[in-house]
């Protein structure tokens, strides 16, 4: 049974745009991923340490095959393919894969924490996981009206970046 997910990508080393159009492609030959939506590309600020350069951001919907922990390990590895390392808690990074939440899926791990403890309080997951699933509600409240109330829209600036090379 396919199950649908929202993960987050960042990246705010190397060149970032061909990075996160490169692990877009990386995702989708994955056996058992199926990327079905895509947000736009967003420049954002740092969060949690923000003495770095800016990011840019994004959001997917994916299909997936499979229980979430073993799509968490897919997002570690591809990381890891694209050189991430994990010298610097919330530091730089030349790729970002963060599983963030799954309707009706929850875990509490060491491992994998789902839905992503952070994901309610980071405008720059936020305004892009708009883009895929406007009507998304969380504990009674839609992510518009979070948005709005982060000023995601103050820190979270929608780029003309295409994911498939066009600028």
């Amino acid at each position: 049974m396919n199950q649908k997910y929202i993960i987050s990508l960042g990246s705010n080393q190397g060149n970032s745009l061909a990075i996160l159009r490169q692990a877009a492609v990386t995702l989708e030959a994955a056996e058992g991923l199926h990327i079905e939506k895509k947000s736009a590309i967003y420049e954002t600020l740092p969060w949690g340490k923000t003495d770095q350069p800016v990011f840019l951001n994004a959001v997917m919907e994916i299909s997936w095959e499979g229980p979430a922990e073993d799509l968490m390990a897919l997002l570690l590895s591809v990381e890891k393919q694209f050189g991430r390392t994990r010298d610097v808690h919330w530091g730089p990074r030349t790729l970002d894969l963060d599983l963030i939440y799954s309707d009706g899926i929850q875990s509490d791990t060491p491992f994998l924490h789902l839905p992503h403890p952070y994901f309610w309080e980071r405008p720059f997951v936020l305004v892009p996981m708009a883009d895929v699933c406007p009507d998304f509600m969380y504990q009674g409240t839609s992510i518009l009206s979070r948005i709005w109330t982060l000023h995601g829209e103050k820190e979270v600036k929608r780029t003309a970046y295409g994911w498939e090379g066009e600028e």
